[in-house]
């Protein structure tokens, strides 16, 4: 089943709202597949997840802290936040406060600063709500980071800045050498330049019912 962002959206919420599955459960169970991936081909790596403040960004914190509290990882995680605290969603500032009392760091990115290096990176910035054109300073920062020479890119859901409906870039992106997405394939990593910069997608089952997508296509 391919579907659009916009339909994966509303399969979220249909089985948070109706079914009564969690959102952090939900939530959890993404960022574990991300972090198994991980643990499989990269737990001795330096690892930098790049977070938006958004629930994708809060996929990415939680992420983090999955790593800090598995010891199969050499390494503790860089956590980057793009984005303002005072506006984020509930649950990343629920996934932030989980990673504090981990013991895990993190770091807001102000204008000018530097990407830190790594050896892999998981972009975790806008996730599938991504509609409209990035203002400029958010596409310098995407392209700055696309510019960088990561061993690995993971993407989670899908790549930052493109449409999940679409497949459109919407101003800057960030190539994934492997984007891992959620319940099923969307249209936007098979379509226009989403294509490209999903490179490897994995599909992976995080508990949503099938009922949940057939009530919105």
């Amino acid at each position: 089943m391919i579907i659009t962002g916009t339909q994966a959206k509303a399969a979220d919420i249909y089985a948070i709202e109706t079914l009564g599955i969690p959102s952090l459960t939900l939530m959890e169970n993404a960022s574990r597949e991300v972090m198994e991936y991980l643990a499989s081909n990269y737990a001795s790596a330096s690892i930098l997840i790049l977070c938006g403040t958004g629930n994708n960004g809060a996929d990415g914190v939680c992420i983090a802290n999955l790593i800090l509290n598995d010891k199969r990882f050499a390494l503790k995680p860089t956590v980057l936040i793009l984005g303002s605290i005072e506006r984020a969603s509930w649950e990343f500032l629920h996934q932030l406060s989980q990673l504090r009392r981990s013991g895990g760091n993190f770091r807001i990115l102000t204008p000018g600063d530097s990407m830190p290096e790594a050896e892999v990176l998981v972009d975790a910035i806008f996730g599938i709500g991504l509609r409209s054109e990035l203002r400029e300073s958010r596409a310098a920062v995407l392209g700055a980071v696309d510019a960088m020479s990561y061993r690995h890119v993971i993407a989670v859901d899908i790549p930052s800045g493109i449409n999940s409906d679409t497949g459109e870039l919407m101003g800057a992106g960030i190539h994934a050498n492997t984007t891992i997405t959620f319940g099923c394939m969307k249209t936007g990593l098979v379509n226009e330049a989403g294509k490209e910069y999903a490179g490897e997608v994995i599909v992976k089952d995080i508990g949503i019912p099938q009922i949940a997508y057939t009530s919105v296509i």
